[in-house]
């Protein structure tokens, strides 16, 4: 049985940890392995480095004196964990006590990189970006979400993991010894945003699995420190520059990379009239970073296994036949919400 190290960020998150420690506390105690919880708490200026000295003193606590931001506040915590299974937890995460055998258990396949639980929110539906499949249309890396709803009930023998694009940093199971190989999330995407997305796209390209655990579950509360710290213009803009890193650093095939450059030139010059400049603003904002995305795109061509196109038909695939195999009554519903599309 696996031995896993779970860490949480934290950054001035002392009302949830207060919250919803306690539940990753219970599913520790029921988790039959080795184990152990890690809070790195990111500078807070709140009494979160009280609270767990004084409420939680089980709880290892790494305090950074200043603040790094949520990926290396992920690498400290990667490099503090003594166990190869590393589950990253946001601070307003509550979880189900029986979460984390499911996914330790994966890690006995050695191809996989990571793996996720079904996320809830407050109001118990469950996240569309849980499993996600990727295709490439108008020159951008883009992803469907398959309906995970259908998965609640499912007891199918599949041939396949339930495969994803990418995991979601927010509640996700990795391979420790392949994260800190990749050398954590990419601090391109920095403050946030797209630093996921990349990371599971990293790991595709090197042949690891990203799957997607129906049996685990958490839920998301959704009141982490980017809405308390940020106006939503800035959100907005922060994620629309992720994206153009994202693809920029990504986009391996040269025939894709031009695809995406002729669409975006044909965006800069045809959005002023729908009355949205935030693709220009987007695009200010990431050409300092278009240099730096280049490098790593040339450091991701000689680490691939493999391609957009194979990376891109193994999850398809993978989806296709477990959908074959689903119950006959959900299955139009499933080809509905995404077997029209193309990955290429």
């Amino acid at each position: 049985m696996k031995s896993v190290s779970i860490v949480i960020p934290n950054w001035n998150g002392a009302d949830l940890l207060r919250s919803y420690l306690p539940s990753v506390l219970e599913a520790k105690g029921k988790y039959p392995g080795r184990s152990e919880i890690i809070v790195v708490d990111d500078a807070s200026t709140d009494r979160s480095v009280n609270l767990l000295m004084k409420k939680f003193p089980d709880v290892k606590l790494i305090a950074h004196q200043q603040n790094k931001g949520f990926g290396r506040a992920c690498w400290s915590g990667a490099l503090a964990a003594r166990y190869p299974v590393l589950m990253l937890l946001n601070s307003d995460v509550k979880v189900d006590p029986l979460f984390v055998s499911p996914l330790a258990n994966c890690f006995e396949d050695p191809n996989v990189f990571s793996a996720s639980p079904l996320i809830f929110d407050e109001d118990n539906e469950i996240s569309n970006e849980t499993i996600s499949i990727p295709y490439f249309r108008r020159g951008k890396l883009r992803y469907k979400s398959f309906p995970p709803q259908l998965l609640v009930n499912d007891k199918a023998d599949l041939r396949h993991p339930w495969y994803t694009l990418f995991p979601l940093g927010g509640a996700v199971a990795l391979d420790k010894e392949r994260f800190i190989a990749l050398g954590g999330f990419d601090d391109l995407f920095e403050p946030f945003y797209y630093e996921d997305t990349d990371l599971g796209f990293r790991a595709w390209r090197r042949g690891w699995q990203c799957v997607v655990v129906p049996e685990a579950r958490v839920t998301h509360y959704h009141q982490g420190t980017i809405a308390r710290s940020f106006r939503k213009f800035q959100v907005k803009a922060i994620r629309k520059r992720n994206r153009l890193f994202f693809t920029w650093k990504n986009l391996t095939a040269t025939r894709l990379l031009w695809q995406h450059i002729i669409f975006h030139l044909l965006r800069l010059c045809y959005r002023p009239f729908c009355l949205d400049g935030m693709v220009h603003v987007a695009t200010i904002l990431a050409i300092p970073g278009f240099n730096k995305a280049m490098r790593r795109r040339r450091a991701e061509k000689k680490e691939t296994v493999n391609s957009e196109k194979k990376i891109f038909d193994i999850i398809n695939s993978a989806v296709s036949e477990n959908c074959q195999l689903l119950d006959s009554n959900l299955q139009s519903k499933i080809w509905s919400r995404w077997m029209h599309f193309g990955a290429f």
